[in-house]
């Protein structure tokens, strides 16, 4: 063979052991994964033979089927150190999906939510211990073998030399009984105990070493193979630890069947039965005495459930119990945990079965304060009966109920002769302002018991009239009355100028500056030489105002008459200094080239002048002639006129729409109308966008140089005066062959500029051309006159010779 050959036949055989230790790995960690799997080291040969011969196919491992030698749906580890079998992980819940529990029946009971009868749901007692269908209580796993522990093959232990000997051993029991020692050789331990095994050992080590000490650990504890037969809920063999008892096995294994018995649970071993377990006194009790240690082979059978009882209704742990021999009713109270205080034991029922022909009902007593009730416990119970002791009726007696308007709402013991001034002596007892004409008694008369309401003074009661001072009887209630409740409480009112004006709660011997001050006392608006007083007068004819004025300086000093007392149904007004608002808003805004640019307040009467010099007039680099001047109440009218034209064009855009329609047009006016309706939709739309800014029109040098001048606008809250700096250029738009922006030149007119950009183009309409100056005033070509050798100077307010070209245009004006 070559040597690539040899080569290439290496390589497929690493990949195939590779390949095949892989999937071993994959299916050994799986087994040790899954919960309820078997351990591989526990399988017998057989099976480990079997799973081997399935991973070679590289096909699943079958899951074994039950009953196996296997523990069935759980997890039985090997045994370290003395360990029992394992009990499974509790599951693990989010605390999102947390369900509060409800109420236990005592909580309801002493939370007042007395029961009125009892609940026949009942459930088999002791088999919620296997309801998980595993253990449930802790399981021994890292403790030492008890001195009885009997040596068997399997288990694993180090001996331990130590003096004038060091040494140690680690072995295990084989099969036959027997381990191997360096120099003791094989011995048989077969059988011993711990204790045995100890002596044993050192007994042999004395022969080679004269002065020594000897101790034993255990380590891996072997695995004994156990049946479980009979009303199990997973009969089988299983494998469990050698330290495992009855009980541990039984809560490993799933436990009884609910028609299994708990109380005569078996245990064989080599054909004899070695204890009867009654599982009622471990879980009752908590007695494990007779729960002793498995032996290999050893069988727990669970005999078919005998006799039960129920018992519903007010004992502590209501439920089916299964009875062992001839136990009577007070027997089986005992298991039930006892009767609750609240069981009514005068009337205490059994449901019977009588000769398997009719249900029957036995009532008797157990008051155990009479002698017949306490002679019935030791009556017998039959198979199927059902015990049910009901509640005492929930309500209470000998009692006197206190409520309403009260400090101790409660209920209340009634002693013989008891009457109202035993409950409520004084005013403490009371609640501030109660009612005081009257309060009331509910009483239930018999024979009946139908309520009765008994009205009392509460006030002469308390100031000593002894017949207001009623008896009281069985169940009365005493009812007292807030005055709130029963009559209309006294207010006035405050209005205006001060922090918290409304309504307010009359309080005896209140005064004009106690209202002011539960207010919340005068803004700093307020008016304090003059305030008034409406006040409601009564006459024959009826009801009239009468108003009062006051100082409220003169009040909140003290003084009279101006803190006069008040009376119901008062309304303070307290006045605002005039125009104080109206000052506070008198503010105007200087922007841009001003030396001292803000926000300014202003006087009555004052004109924009007077603040641009308040703010230092103007900067070298500010352009009058381009001021921008904004007024809030002209962007209302911009916006009222804007509207006006949107909604005329809206009413054109639909004449025309309805002219398309219904008149027949040739192609040319078909043509122009919708190119027509074109332009007005795109300004309708433009419009909608545009926002009114308020703006208007001011000639600033005009101003700057004559205060007479019109444009020195008196100001108004909320102007703005903006003052760009000069610019440079000119701006050329529209129809013009190069719409452009241009250096602006002294002395230079319309006609310089449209000549220095082509001038208008052969679609422009030469008469529409129009000027917008820097500060907004607007000259067009329309205005010209006498054939066009004048035009008109706003400047000057009167028309010049030269025309519409020869204007002069200044820096900041735009020529469209």
């Amino acid at each position: 063979m070559t040597n690539k050959g040899s080569f290439r036949l290496l390589l497929l055989l690493f990949l195939f052991i590779s390949c095949f230790s892989f999937t071993f790995a994959i299916q050994l960690k799986s087994l040790r994964a899954d919960e309820g799997k078997t351990p591989f080291s526990n399988l017998s040969d057989y099976e480990k033979k079997k799973i081997l011969e399935t991973l070679k196919e590289k096909e699943p491992i079958p899951k074994p089927k039950k009953p196996a030698n296997i523990l069935p749906e759980k997890k039985v580890e090997p045994a370290r150190k003395g360990a029992e079998v394992s009990a499974p992980a509790p599951a693990k819940t989010s605390p999102s999906k947390l369900i509060p529990p409800a109420p236990s029946r005592i909580e309801n009971i002493l939370s007042g939510r007395f029961p009125t009868t009892i609940s026949r749901e009942l459930k088999q007692y002791g088999y919620d211990f296997f309801a998980k269908g595993g253990s449930t209580f802790a399981p021994v796993t890292n403790v030492p073998v008890g001195p009885d522990y009997a040596i068997g093959p399997g288990d694993q232990f180090t001996v331990h030399l130590w003096g004038k000997a060091e040494k140690t051993y680690e072995t295990s029991v084989t099969r036959d009984g027997t381990i191997v020692l360096p120099r003791l050789g094989s011995l048989d331990v077969n059988g011993l105990t711990f204790t045995e095994l100890k002596k044993f050992l050192y007994h042999k080590f004395k022969q080679y070493y004269p002065d020594f000490q000897l101790s034993i650990t255990m380590g891996r504890l072997r695995t004994i193979r156990i049946f479980l037969v009979g009303e199990a809920k997973n009969p089988g063999t299983y494998a469990v630890s050698s330290l495992s008892s009855v009980i541990s096995a039984l809560s490993a294994t799933g436990g009884p069947n609910k028609n299994g018995s708990l109380r005569n649970i078996k245990l064989f071993r080599a054909g004899k039965q070695i204890v009867s377990l009654d599982l009622y006194d471990f879980f009752i009790r908590g007695l494990k005495n007779k729960d002793i240690r498995l032996q290999p082979g050893d069988t727990i059978f669970i005999p078919v459930l005998g006799p039960v009882v129920g018992v519903a209704g007010n004992v502590r742990r209501p439920g089916i119990y299964e009875l062992k021999g001839h136990e009577s009713i007070g027997d089986v109270i005992t298991l039930a945990g006892g009767i609750l205080p609240t069981g009514y034991l005068q009337s205490v029922q059994i449901e019977r079965v009588v000769g398997h022909q009719r249900r029957v009902v036995v009532s008797f007593s157990l008051d155990s304060q009479k002698e017949e009730g306490h002679g019935n416990l030791g009556i017998p119970l039959h198979d199927g009966d059902v015990l049910k002791i009901y509640p005492v009726y929930k309500g209470l007696r000998q009692v006197v109920y206190l409520e309403g308007h009260v400090k101790y709402p409660r209920e209340y013991e009634l002693k013989p002769g008891m009457r109202i001034r035993d409950i409520l002596p004084s005013y403490d007892a009371l609640l501030p302002e109660p009612y005081l004409p009257q309060a009331e008694i509910v009483r239930l008369v018999q024979p009946d018991l139908h309520p009765e309401t008994i009205a009392f003074n509460l006030g002469a009661l308390l100031a000593g009239d002894e017949s207001q001072n009623l008896k009281l009887e069985d169940r009365d209630h005493i009812k007292v009355f807030s005055r709130a409740e029963k009559e209309e409480l006294p207010t006035v009112t405050i209005e205006g100028a001060v922090q918290k004006p409304g309504t307010y709660r009359l309080l005896e011997h209140m005064r004009i500056k106690d209202l002011i001050f539960q207010a919340g006392n005068f803004k700093k608006s307020a008016s304090m030489k003059k305030a008034s007083l409406s006040r409601l007068v009564k006459g024959k004819n009826g009801t009239d105002v009468t108003k009062i004025d006051f100082s409220p300086e003169r009040a909140m000093a003290g003084l009279s008459p101006d803190n006069m007392t008040l009376k119901p149904d008062d309304v303070v007004h307290i006045r605002d200094i005039p125009l104080y608002h109206q000052a506070l808003e008198r503010k105007v805004y200087l922007a841009g080239e001003f030396r001292f640019p803000g926000e300014y307040t202003y006087s009555a009467g004052e004109h924009l002048l007077s603040v641009i010099e308040r703010a230092g007039g103007l900067s070298d680099t500010a352009y009058p002639f381009g001021a921008l001047f904004y007024r809030e109440s002209a962007k209302g009218v911009q916006k009222e006129r804007l509207n006006e034209y949107i909604n005329k064009l809206e009413e054109d855009i639909l004449t025309l729409g309805a002219q398309s329609a219904e008149t027949a047009l040739d192609k040319d006016q078909a043509a122009i109308l919708q190119q027509t309706l074109s332009a007005k939709k795109q300004l309708l739309a433009k419009l909608k966008q545009a926002q009114p800014t308020g703006r208007m029109v001011i000639d600033l040098p005009q101003v700057l140089a004559s205060a007479s001048s019109s444009f020195n606008f008196e100001l108004r809250p909320g102007d703005r005066l903006v003052i760009p700096r000069r610019p440079e250029h000119v701006n050329v738009l529209g129809e013009v062959y190069n719409p452009t922006a241009l250096l602006a030149e002294k002395g230079k007119t319309v006609g310089d500029y449209l000549q220095l950009v082509g001038g208008p183009t052969d679609d422009a309409e030469e008469g529409q051309i129009y000027v917008v100056k820097a500060n907004g005033e607007v000259l067009s070509k329309s205005q010209e006159g006498f054939l066009g050798m004048a035009s008109w100077d706003s400047e000057r307010q009167r028309w010049s010779s030269g025309g519409f070209y020869s204007i002069k245009v200044d820096p900041g004006d735009t020529i469209i």
